[in-house]
């Protein structure tokens, strides 16, 4: 209990040094969305950052979405696995066919989600693809390529955290 409340508030940390709460989306990491969508031949992909309550989409593909409680999205339970979560069925699955992302809009039945881990080894958010439709699970070098463009979608994310640290200094 107590390492999920320290890990928590280090996540907080390393979320705000990174500067994109309330902040506007920044268009140029769209292209890690589009990607992950692409390669999964997917109708939806995010690109997520947790902080306290809320799940913060920072960039997306097939879905208008910034900002929504984080209990109620995937990530929320992704974040700091040894693995990627995936979820093949998820109105086969007792716990996740409650989410309302999945009883309702957009009726989402596949998940796929690779961390966002920073420099620090601190995990701030996803790189997801999701479906409508149940899938089979996804193939190693389909976890591996997903889990290389969450690393570069990481590397984005803090250097743009550094371009903006040195501009304002």
């Amino acid at each position: 209990m107590l390492w999920k409340i320290f890990r928590e508030r280090s996540r907080a940390r390393a979320v705000r040094h990174l500067g994109v709460l309330g902040a506007p989306v920044e268009p140029s990491l769209n292209r890690f969305t589009e990607q992950a969508a692409s390669a999964f031949a997917a109708p939806i992909s995010l690109l997520t950052i947790l902080h306290d309550q809320d799940l913060w989409v920072r960039a997306s593909t097939g879905l208008d979405v910034t900002c929504l409680p984080r209990k109620d999205g995937f990530c929320h339970y992704a974040v700091d696995r040894d693995d990627m979560l995936e979820v093949c069925d998820a109105l086969d699955d007792p716990f996740f066919r409650t989410l309302p992302c999945v009883s309702g809009e957009p009726f989402v039945r596949y998940y796929l989600g690779a961390p966002l881990t920073m420099t620090s080894d601190m995990d701030v958010g996803m790189l997801c693809v999701l479906d409508t439709a149940p899938r089979t699970p996804a193939s190693r070098d389909q976890r591996a390529y997903l889990a290389g463009i969450a690393r570069q979608a990481a590397s984005a994310i803090e250097r743009q955290a550094d371009i903006k640290g040195v501009l304002a200094a």
